[in-house]
């Protein structure tokens, strides 16, 4: 997909709450590009995938760059992507992904191969504070991966919280407003809220993990759910090959997703003095069979949020 039919794709625009009151700080818009679930380790083509999305964001001039987590295991055989995504001539910010710590890497070690400050973060762009959270701690009841907010990590997200003078942007992996995120996600939704505090500076929050496209407005916050950069998870009970079977032999777990033919990515603009947030996004088309063609049903992946897309939305939401 060209950078010309990026820059003029889907757009979706919330409105930020009344408390923002930091417009005449902003001299230009806000703009950053997300990218996430890159998945270098499952798909086989991830480091052209994340090229594009570097040059396109370089082109547009953003501001920073940030990608939301399942980028790659901190192995030496991906110091190369990570080569490519240190090409951007802007600052760069990571969040930390369930599968980034595959192969039995610890949180830490992932965090310092990126070049991470620390697992969760905080930092400021003209004028808009961003929160980095991370959902892979353990504490949670259920099985598999860690989806989970520990003690010490809500009372730094409380006091981050309380002593913001800007407009907060969360980024986390695992989304906030489902069960099929973060456990204690009501728990946390309470406190962005302000339910705690009667007060909260918090205008969004961006995920990724589901591989799904949806904007869900929670109680006066919009919910932005990212799309995945390559492909949608279906498990061994849909494998099929959609490539070579050579490149299967070479990617043992593609045969259980579709991927997508195109990457996705988005670009973001907050415009502080017009109280908008807008979100343009990239559409493409499956390789190969999509998941209904492999029969899964639409109750179980719904077509209008399991989609190759970043699509056309628009909500309007006032706090």
């Amino acid at each position: 997909m060209s950078r010309r039919t990026f820059l003029a794709t889907s757009s979706c625009v919330v409105t930020l709450p009344a408390l923002v009151t930091q417009a005449q700080e902003q001299t230009a818009p806000l703009r950053f590009g997300v990218i996430t679930d890159l998945h270098q380790d499952i798909i086989p083509d991830a480091p052209d995938r994340l090229r594009a999305f570097v040059e396109a964001m370089t082109l547009a001039n953003v501001d920073f760059i940030c990608q939301l987590g399942d980028f790659c295991i901190p192995k030496p055989a991906n110091q190369p992507l990570m080569k490519i995504w240190n090409a951007f001539p802007g600052p760069k910010y990571h969040v930390l992904g369930n599968h980034d710590m595959d192969a039995g890497y610890k949180p830490q070690v992932t965090a310092e191969f990126y070049g991470m400050p620390a697992r969760y973060y905080a930092f400021s762009a003209k004028g808009v504070r961003f929160i980095v959270l991370d959902g892979n701690e353990p504490g949670g009841q259920k099985s598999g991966y860690a989806r989970y907010i520990g003690p010490d990590q809500i009372a730094w997200l409380k006091t981050e919280l309380e002593k913001s003078s800007e407009p907060v942007i969360v980024l986390i992996h695992q989304p906030l407003e489902t069960d099929s995120g973060i456990e204690n996600h009501a728990a946390i939704q309470k406190i962005l809220e302000g339910t705690l505090s009667n007060k909260s500076p918090v205008v969004a929050v961006f995920a990724g993990h589901l591989h799904q496209d949806y904007v869900r407005p929670v109680n006066g916050i919009p919910y932005i759910q990212i799309n995945s950069a390559a492909y949608h998870w279906m498990g061994d009970q849909f494998a099929h090959e959609s490539y070579s079977p050579e490149i299967h032999k070479q990617h043992p777990h593609l045969k259980s997703t579709c991927p997508y033919q195109d990457p996705l990515w988005a670009m973001v603009t907050v415009d502080l003095a017009g109280r908008t947030l807008k979100i343009e996004g990239l559409k493409t088309t499956w390789v190969g069979q999509s998941p209904w063609e492999l029969g899964a049903t639409e109750k179980s992946h719904p077509p209008e949020i399991v989609r190759p897309a970043i699509s056309d939305q628009q909500v309007s939401l006032i706090r």
